[in-house]
């Protein structure tokens, strides 16, 4: 590896221009001159970063000399890979840089050649990079499964046999034009906020969920274009909707051509023949939990645990995602830089709301912290979403921003999905564990500094569905819907969850929407569509959502717990101005609940108005009587 430095500024074609003079050993002419295959990032904006890093990939790119056309973009320094098949070059833009085409001219040993980058202004930003609000509502799209909005993209020459509805695990033709189409559909709902899947191009004919690119700054054909997606997000906007990209700085899919050929030695942890597996070498007995324990996720609390040793550290941050999907190098300068700007210039070419941070954990810290503190500095509205995929609140509210771990670090995250609400709903529901878990895993808020804009939900395209799963039923799913749109939080919907979809483990809790295509005999988008049951499920959920909107305690209000046992939980949701107590009950049987409401938020009320479900409430001087259907959830307003 040797790093160019600059000698002199010349005088170059077309304009004055900067020139790099590289020292390089001697070598041998090679027969063919250099060839460019592809610049990234394809295009920049002026008076959005004070420099840039470009990677050029081709062949013979061993550069002598570098000459740009523009004189207030100076080439800093350049280094190129030992096989010459890629070139970094720095670029600094001077505070007067124009828009325009900047033409840059490579001389190698064997020969001269160009390349181009577009340089844009920047759209105006009133519609745009708006981040998450506690009134937002989320809903989570795999655009292959959703709607098929333009089958020209369904049968590609370039990837054969990679379509057919009939395979669970090929692609099935939804893409981003039939997401567009039903933005009517989801406002109709309630949604307020599209986070979809990875869009950018993958590689395997079952990569249909967008998790193994080969191409970081393309949009998978399979899924139509980038002006496609462009055209989607500005139709959101217009709507007052927001959308969320679905980020992977951990890995790239492992057909990727940086795979066979790093542009680095270390540009990934390990290599194809050599790496670490991501599960951590650690027990469930090491911490005192069972071996025996249903839950499946990864041993996080060496990461939280400021006595681990590295050794217990390494797979996680360093080894490959299920041992197949190569993880790049984050601590490598060169590499963080390249996937900082790739997040920009997605959120920059499309104007995006948010970032979903996919297998957060599994990068480091000090990542992290560097690239939400650049995210922030040009987009300080923008939002970060982590995954962290883990039941216990002490150790998901250790990823999240604010505040300094035991490293010294703040991530610089906004928020995470609050998996431990998730995983507690579905015991509560699905396997009778005492209603009183929930109100245990809310009393843990204290470890987050902003427990109000956790992103609460009960399904993902992880998990199986919760209709379809042991022990559910259409009022446990309306139980499901019941909490986590009444609790604090901002809620996440998995498509299709709205209709009671079923399906268990990956890819059986991926089906195809009913009525995103063509051929589907109904259309679910419709209420002519849809089975009685579908529709009782879809209002259920409708009407959640309008009474949300309606009365902000239930997106902004304070939490207070009122009851809570084996069976019931009762809460109130309070702003100044509103009251709103929610009581669940997950019993087989009514039950009457008397409630103490001295001394609580509650006490002084004269009058409760029902504004949801079947349950009834009675005043008295010792509190509330309230008798609660079964398995039911239902809400009042308090006077």
């Amino acid at each position: 590896m040797k790093f160019a430095k600059t000698r002199r500024t010349i005088s170059a074609f077309l304009f004055a221009a900067f020139s790099l003079s590289i020292s390089t050993p001697a070598q041998k002419t090679q027969d063919h001159a250099p060839v460019i295959a592809r610049v990234d990032p394809p295009n920049w904006w002026i008076n959005l970063t004070p420099d840039l890093m470009l990677l050029l990939s081709g062949h013979d790119l061993q550069a002598t000399q570098l000459t740009c056309n523009v004189p207030e973009v100076v080439v800093s320094r350049t280094q190129a890979s030992h096989d010459g098949d890629y070139l970094f070059v720095w670029l600094k833009f001077s505070a007067n840089a124009r828009t325009g085409t900047l033409v840059c001219r490579i001389a190698t040993p064997t020969g001269n050649t160009t390349f181009e980058l577009p340089l844009a202004a920047r759209l105006p930003i009133g519609q745009r990079f708006h981040g998450l609000l506690q009134d937002d509502v989320l809903y989570l799209i795999m655009p292959d499964r959703f709607a098929n909005g333009d089958p020209t993209n369904d049968a590609l020459a370039e990837f054969p046999n990679s379509h057919d509805r009939a395979k669970p695990r090929a692609w099935h033709g939804g893409d981003l034009r039939g997401v567009r189409d039903h933005l009517p559909y989801l406002q109709d709902l309630g949604v307020t906020t599209l986070w979809l899947t990875p869009i950018v191009k993958n590689g395997a004919t079952e990569d249909y969920h967008g998790y193994g690119a080969i191409d970081l700054y393309g949009v998978d054909p399979h899924l139509g274009s980038l002006d496609d997606y462009k055209e989607l997000v500005s139709a959101a906007h217009k709507r007052q909707m927001k959308i969320f990209f679905d980020s992977v700085p951990n890995h790239v899919g492992p057909l990727h051509p940086w795979v066979a050929k790093p542009p680095l030695p270390d540009w990934f942890h390990g290599t194809s023949q050599k790496h670490l597996d991501s599960y951590a070498p650690l027990k469930k007995s090491f911490y005192g939990h069972s071996e025996k324990s249903p839950i499946a996720n990864d041993p996080f609390e060496a990461l939280v645990d400021p006595h681990a040793p590295e050794s217990l550290r390494h797979n996680l941050t360093d080894g490959w995602f299920f041992g197949i999907l190569p993880d790049l190098n984050t601590e490598n300068p060169i590499v963080a830089q390249y996937l900082l700007q790739n997040a920009i210039w997605w959120i920059e070419s499309s104007g995006l709301d948010g970032l979903r941070e996919d297998t957060f954990p599994y990068i480091p810290r000090k990542f992290w912290s560097d690239w939400h503190a650049s995210l922030h500095r040009i987009y300080p509205q923008l939002s970060f979403i982590g995954e962290v995929f883990h039941p216990d609140p002490a150790v998901t509210s250790f990823f999240v921003g604010g505040k300094k771990g035991w490293d010294n670090l703040d991530p610089g995250l906004t928020t995470v999905f609050d998996f431990p609400l998730q995983f507690t709903i579905r015991d509560v529901l699905l396997d009778n564990a005492p209603a009183g878990r929930i109100a245990n895993i809310l009393r843990q808020d204290s470890l987050y500094l902003h427990p109000e804009f956790l992103v609460s939900f009960f399904a993902n395209h992880d998990v199986p569905r919760l209709a379809g799963a042991e022990g559910s039923s259409p009022e446990k799913l309306k139980l499901a819907f019941g909490l986590i749109l009444t609790l604090r939080g901002i809620p996440e919907l998995y498509y299709g969850d709205e209709l009671g979809m079923t399906g268990g483990a990956d890819p059986e809790n991926r089906h195809d929407f009913p009525g995103g295509w063509i051929e589907d005999p109904k259309s679910a988008f419709t209420a002519e569509g849809r089975t009685p049951q579908q529709q009782e499920i879809f209002s259920t959920v409708q009407t959640l959502l309008r009474l949300r909107r309606e009365h902000p305690a239930l997106t902004t209000g304070k939490l207070w717990h009122l009851f809570s046992d084996d069976f019931s939980y009762v809460f109130l949701r309070q702003t100044q101005d509103e009251r709103i107590l929610v009581v669940f009950n997950n019993s087989k049987e009514s039950r009457t609940l008397s409630v103490p409401i001295l001394d609580t938020p509650a006490a002084g009320i004269s009058n409760l108005s029902p504004l949801y479900g079947q349950a009834n409430a009675q005043l008295s001087t010792r509190g509330l009587s309230l008798n609660a259907p079964p398995q039911s959830l239902s809400i009042f307003s308090l006077e």
